[in-house]
């Protein structure tokens, strides 16, 4: 186990974990590579870039018990073999809360059209953070492993179809609540022709209101 001068020992962190995405392995594997998902992906990441073809430079902002910390660090992509698996080595500076070095082993099985990530990562901490306790540590990585992922599968299956089906449905719920403005204003101005006489009374309003429904629905989906 290694040791931290001034902080005793530094607990070493292991994991390992599966998740399902809904997407093939192939789209998966590009993702893994594409720095605006990773980047969407990574709880606290506020900075995330390309240095290379198998390496990344980034920022992160973390808190892991009392303790707060950014930290700038590098990631780099070996043992390569697209699209099955591929392992990530880490590192990352803190300053006074310290540092952190992993390495993960990743595998991608596609099944059904589907893609099960398997990992298995280790990783080392020095400084404050290994004053926090393993279980702690072990806690909160897991935390952070959980939540990139759901992000991450999130943004895979989202794709380019997901998003124009999400520009639609939005359009859709505005283009509904217009038509409800426009519906409660002429119900208003209904009571009034009803009780006046004047063009041609209710029906013609009622008309109206859904003629104005079909254009504006019309209008938005396309």
């Amino acid at each position: 186990m290694p040791f931290a001068p001034g902080y005793g020992y530094v607990p070493r962190m292991e994991m390992t974990g599966e998740v399902k995405i809904d997407a093939p392995r192939t789209k998966v594997w590009a993702a893994f590579n594409d720095t605006e998902i990773l980047k969407e992906s990574i709880p606290g990441c506020v900075a995330l870039e390309k240095v290379s073809d198998t390496g990344f430079r980034g920022t992160v902002e973390t808190k892991v018990g009392m303790v707060r910390a950014t930290f700038s660090g590098t990631a780099a992509l070996s043992k390569l073999n697209p699209p099955i698996s591929f392992t990530v080595t880490g590192e990352g500076a803190g300053g006074a809360a310290g540092s952190v070095s992993a390495t993960a082993d990743v595998q991608l099985h596609e099944e059904g059209g589907r893609t099960i990530v398997r990992y298995a990562a280790k990783g080392d901490v020095s400084g404050k953070l290994a004053q926090v306790g393993a279980r702690l540590l072990d806690t909160t990585a897991r935390q952070m492993a959980d939540s990139f992922f759901v992000r991450f599968a999130e943004r895979v299956t989202e794709g380019p179809l997901g998003r124009a089906e999400d520009a639609v449905e939005q359009a859709v719920e505005e283009a509904v609540h217009a038509v409800g403005e426009v519906a409660h204003e002429a119900e208003e101005e209904v009571e009034g022709a009803a009780v006046r006489g004047f063009l041609g009374g209710p029906m013609m309003w009622g008309l109206l209101v859904i003629v104005a429904g079909v254009i504006i629905l019309w209008f938005t989906r396309g």
